[in-house]
């Protein structure tokens, strides 16, 4: 009984951190992509075959890279719904030793990303449609979209961004 009491006291502090999934990975470069990510075409994808249609490249600092997961990994960052399309712009790549260890492609338009990493975030809010069916709620709170939006500016990535002003912003 003392070690059942003992496992369940720790349990709390072994989820610590398991919010923000990018903190268990070892790289040491993180990139962000501007691209032309019509048709579902994700980084990683764009990266190896339509090298072309990136018009934007930089190199994070660590500050940025913290802002950045911030926004993608908090609970208050996602909660409403999203368009059915999936065209991203935005991309985020890790990197260790020139080989992709993690990507993030985001979508300001579609209103969600797709991350090779689980977000838990990104599931813990759902839109109710009745009492038997329920949806996660993963598409981006006005808040992130503000977030998100100001980080491409900071960072000089404003090809494909328009004035926010959508459904997604009210």
């Amino acid at each position: 009984m003392r070690y059942l009491i003992l496992i369940l006291l720790q349990i709390p502090f072994m989820l610590v951190g398991q919010s923000n999934p990018f903190n268990s990975l070892e790289y040491d470069k993180v990139m962000a992509y501007e691209y032309q990510g019509e048709g579902g075409l994700q980084i990683e994808a764009c990266l190896k075959d339509d090298n072309e249609k990136i018009s934007n490249t930089i190199e994070l600092t660590n500050s940025q890279v913290e802002e950045l997961e911030a926004i993608l990994t908090s609970d208050k960052s996602y909660g409403t719904t999203t368009a059915s399309c999936f065209d991203p712009h935005l991309a985020i790549v890790y990197y260790s030793n020139n080989k992709i260890v993690a990507s993030v492609s985001i979508c300001l338009d579609c209103n969600y990303l797709i991350s090779s990493l689980d977000i838990p975030a990104t599931t813990k809010k759902q839109i109710k449609v009745n009492d038997d069916y329920s949806y996660p709620a993963k598409g981006f709170s006005p808040l992130a979209r503000k977030g998100i939006h100001g980080f491409c500016k900071q960072i000089g990535f404003e090809t494909y961004l328009e004035p926010l002003g959508s459904i997604y912003d009210e």
